[in-house]
């Protein structure tokens, strides 16, 4: 008999020793929840990560969460605090200042790189084509080094065709060379038409008077 007494005791003992060690895990584990987010369960999740989900901004303050033993799924806001307020005036100021920045680059360089394009891109045998390849073979190839030109308008310079394939274009404008000071320059380029490549070529650039 004392022999079975001392065995139920020992079971008891076991049995509630079982439990309470349960019980201290199930403590020790932190709870863990799932959100709703695009359509998806994610998770699991603890509250701390929520919590720096919500407030950087990777999960929406409507974003969903639940647990087991909850009937229905319920709002973020309701499990962790909103810390940060989102400014709404944040990304459109952000949206309006890069249009400004942009607006204000293509006031300054949008004729210089149009006119770049101009004086490299002409394949027609014309007065014009042949005065804006003209100006390319002037700017790079009879400026000093460090100087800036800006060449005057078409009806300054004078380009003649000859026969079928050749042009003699003379071209005006302003140099600012490295020092700073500026001047008046003209430049006499012989230019030549390729009718099967259709290009320009052209040069050497003679200074002529302005």
């Amino acid at each position: 008999m004392e022999t079975r007494e001392a065995l139920v005791k020992a079971g008891r003992w076991w049995n509630a020793r079982h439990r309470s060690i349960s019980d201290v895990r199930h403590m020790i584990s932190p709870e863990v929840f799932y959100v709703h987010v695009q359509g998806e369960q994610r998770g699991p999740y603890t509250i701390p990560q929520i919590d720096h989900m919500l407030n950087s901004g990777l999960i929406e303050r409507e974003t969903l969460y639940w647990r087991e033993g909850m009937e229905q799924w319920q709002p973020v806001t309701e499990l962790v605090i909103v810390r940060v307020v989102p400014n709404p005036w944040i990304k459109p100021a952000m949206a309006a200042a890069v249009l400004l920045v942009l607006a204000i680059l293509g006031r300054m360089f949008g004729p210089i790189t149009l006119e770049g394009w101009r004086e490299t891109n002409q394949h027609a045998y014309t007065a014009p084509a042949a005065y804006w390849r003209a100006r390319d073979v002037v700017r790079n190839t009879a400026l000093p080094k460090g100087s800036l030109v800006v060449f005057g308008e078409i009806e300054r310079a004078q380009v003649a065709l000859q026969a079928a394939d050749g042009a003699v274009v003379t071209v005006r404008g302003e140099v600012t060379g490295a020092n700073g000071k500026t001047a008046e320059r003209g430049w006499r380029v012989p230019m030549k038409f390729n009718t099967k490549t259709r290009e320009w070529t052209g040069g050497p650039a003679v200074e002529v008077a302005p």
